[in-house]
This record gives C-alpha cells, structure tokens and sequence, in this order.
C-alpha cells in the first residue's frame, strides 16, 4: 500500500477552494489506475504494468495471495496449475481510496481494496509458460465481515448481464449430501459461454448454501455459529485451447 500524504489535521488546514477541488478531483477518479477488466488476453506478460497495482504475487487458485513477486514477469518463480498456467495475483493501487478516507467523502469508493461491482474480490492472470496471458480469474473474498459476505453469491448476476451477448448456458446445481440451506434459501449455480468470435470461454459459479458440518446453532452452547455459511462467486475466462477451471 503506498503511503499517502493526507491526514485529519492536515485536511483541517486546508483552504476550503482546496478542498472543494479535491473532492472534485476525487469524484472523478472512480476507478483503479488498472484492474482486472483491463488486462488483454493474449498480451505478453511484460506489458502487464508492474507500477500500476499495489501487490503482485503466486495466486493460490483464487485464495489469499501466495509468494510475494517483484514484477508479472516473475511468474515462473509460481507453481502451475494443472493445465501449465501460472495464477499470478494483485492488489489494486489503494492510494486513492485512502485519500477520498482522508478526506472524509461519502461515497464508495473501492472500499476495502480490490472491488469488482462493489464486491470485494481475489482477482489474478494466469500466464502460459511462454509469458503470454491466457486468462482472469475472480474470487469473492472471504475475508469480509459476515454481513457483507451474505450477498457475495449475487456478483454472478453481474456477470450474466455482462456477458449477455455470449452464448451462456445456466444449470442449478441442486443439493448434494450433507449441505443445507441458509435459512430458507440455498442457491448454486454455474454458467458458462463462449465468446460470439468462438476464441475465448467463461465459466463462474455462485452459492449461498451450508456446507457439510455448517450448523446454525451449537448444539451444546444453543448459540449462533457466526460465519458458518458459505457465499461466495468464481469467475474465469480464458483463451482457447485452454479450458476454465470451474466445473460442477
């Protein structure tokens, strides 16, 4: 995370014609200097922008980021995938969302970090063995209070909407052994589609369920087990030959 020069008292002393620019300068940048929406598939890796993110590292098939990594080009130094490809992870630049904290605005701006429809997302590239990129991958993170973590399984929406064009196919997932609704809902779903030129696939998969062991209520204390659901979606697309990981 880059260190940014703001702070309470220093946006205290500022001019009020400053502040008033600021906040319009803030408002206008809406978006991240470079997120996953802009990384081309097919590009070399050495044109993804090493000083345009916040954190690069090995990807952990969309969990926590693995080895810390200098530049993409350091993709070599990951474990790959089944398929050859290397998941390579980042953090988007934080630093204006730190200034919009600093200055106290009241709207969302890439609130905790790397966001993809205002969910809180894993988001990484998966490289081939001769540097060139072949995929995006996205993963809610888990790593969010509850609340938030509740309406992570309706980011597949999204990407319904957006991919709407391309030839999507959608099945229900139903129940399998041991999982139980939350409450009264239980959703699983997987879509996948090919781009209209035929070249590029997409996969992603949402659920709002109880896994297995995931009880709402102890039985031996009678109190609430907070976190045990799972809610969560997983995107990926990738050029062909290559096949998208997510499968029923």
């Amino acid at each position: 995370m880059r260190q940014v020069a703001f702070s309470s008292s220093l946006c205290l002393s500022i001019p009020l014609v400053a502040m008033s620019a600021l906040d319009s300068f803030a408002q206008e940048q809406i978006e991240p200097v470079y997120s996953i929406w802009d990384v081309e598939l097919g590009q070399p890796a050495s044109q993804l922008p090493d000083a345009e993110v916040a954190e690069i590292a090995c990807g952990t098939a969309g969990g926590p980021a693995g080895q810390a990594l200098v530049s993409f080009e350091d993709f070599a130094s990951c474990q790959p995938e089944f398929s050859g490809l290397f998941e390579v992870l980042f953090v988007y630049d934080d630093e204006q969302d730190y200034i919009a904290r600093a200055l106290e605005l009241e709207y969302q701006f890439l609130r905790g970090g790397t966001s993809v429809y205002a969910h809180p997302v894993i988001v990484s590239v998966l490289i081939d063995p001769d540097g060139v990129v072949q995929g995006r991958r996205i993963v809610t993170d888990d790593r969010i209070p509850d609340l938030a973590r509740r309406t992570a399984y309706t980011l597949i929406n999204n990407f319904k909407a957006q991919y709407s064009a391309w030839s999507l196919e959608c099945a229900e997932i139903p129940m399998q052994e041991g999982e139980l609704p939350v409450g009264k809902e239980f959703f699983h779903e997987l879509c996948s589609g090919q781009s209209p030129d035929g070249i590029t696939l997409v996969a992603f998969e949402s659920s709002y369920l109880r896994k297995k062991g995931q009880i709402a209520v102890n039985r031996e204390t009678q109190q609430v087990n907070v976190g045990y659901f799972e809610s969560q979606t997983s995107y990926e697309e990738v050029l062909t030959p290559y096949q998208p990981a997510i499968t029923p």
